[in-house]
């Protein structure tokens, strides 16, 4: 039984693209599993998500870095 974890910023992600995110980890997990396993596996997926001033890049808050993308746009 597959375990996938996926961290991320809050609100980085929608609940809509959650979903959908899930859904390719899926798929894709599932045919490497039934190609080399030739079962259908349950598939486990965590979205684990941390305020972004937790994040650091460079020194610089994933707030601070998000702002700086959203102003060269």
């Amino acid at each position: 039984m597959p375990l996938v974890e996926i961290t991320s910023g809050s609100d980085f992600f929608s609940e809509e693209e959650k979903i959908k995110l899930s859904k390719a980890v899926y798929d894709s997990i599932l045919g490497v599993y039934q190609e080399v396993k030739g079962t259908k596996p349950h598939v486990w997926i965590i979205i684990r998500e941390h305020p972004p001033n937790n994040w650091l890049v460079n020194g610089e808050t994933l707030t601070e870095v998000r702002k700086k993308q959203l102003a060269k746009k």
